[in-house]
């Protein structure tokens, strides 16, 4: 329907679908996040840094990413929520970067949206694309009572981070205690966790 205002035509405008569309979105939730504060604490913004963002990519995240890396890459694959060899597939999406491996690497709620025979094999190819003393955050639903759903993150400052629903729930698995957190990190040593009021825990490592 370009052609239509190429011939000085309005395209017709439905208010009212529009406003009910707007209407059924789920909020943008904005909330701290001490573990974004400590991913980057003692960086400096010389961007001698690379990123993966495991998440679809924002201006917002994409502006403060820049203020530290030469390199920045969002991987897309958190928007579904994906289940079996999907997640294989969609992992080899994200080269190999030999020549510049990432030393950050923001993998949000990694861990609750695989299958559990899944998880292990997902973390060692996040370190197989990673420097030595890369830093990985990770986000884990620790609430009593979950309702898992797809969830799309953006940065809105160093210690800010704004959540929305983008997707119906789905099926909750076993929740993930801490020590089976640092264990299924490996070869990433948790050195930092933070508790949130609304239950999730956040999980700094670093990869030996």
């Amino acid at each position: 329907m370009g052609w239509l205002p190429r011939m000085g035509r309005s395209v017709p405008r439905d208010v009212g679908a529009e406003e009910a569309q707007e209407e059924a979105r789920p909020p943008l939730v904005e909330r701290s996040a001490p573990g974004i504060a400590a991913l980057f604490g003692n960086l400096q913004e010389d961007g001698s840094h690379a990123v993966l963002d495991l998440g679809p990519a924002s201006e917002s995240s994409f502006r403060l990413y820049s203020r530290f890396a030469r390199l920045i890459r969002f991987a897309g694959i958190l928007e579904a929520p994906l289940r079996g060899e999907t997640w294989t597939e969609a992992l080899r999406l994200v080269p190999e970067n030999v020549e510049t491996p990432f030393d950050l690497v923001l993998a949000w709620n990694l861990l609750d949206r695989v299958p559990p025979e899944l998880r292990s094999p997902v973390v060692a190819r996040l370190a197989g694309i990673t420097v030595q003393g890369a830093r990985l955050y990770l986000l884990v639903d620790a609430s009593k009572e979950r309702t898992p759903q797809p969830l799309r993150f953006t940065l809105s400052g160093l210690d800010r981070v704004c959540q929305q629903v983008v997707g119906d729930p789905y099926p909750a698995g076993a929740l993930l205690l801490p020590a089976e957190v640092k264990r299924l990190l490996r070869p990433f040593q948790v050195v930092q966790a933070f508790t949130l009021k609304d239950g999730f825990r956040e999980y700094v490592s670093v990869r030996d």
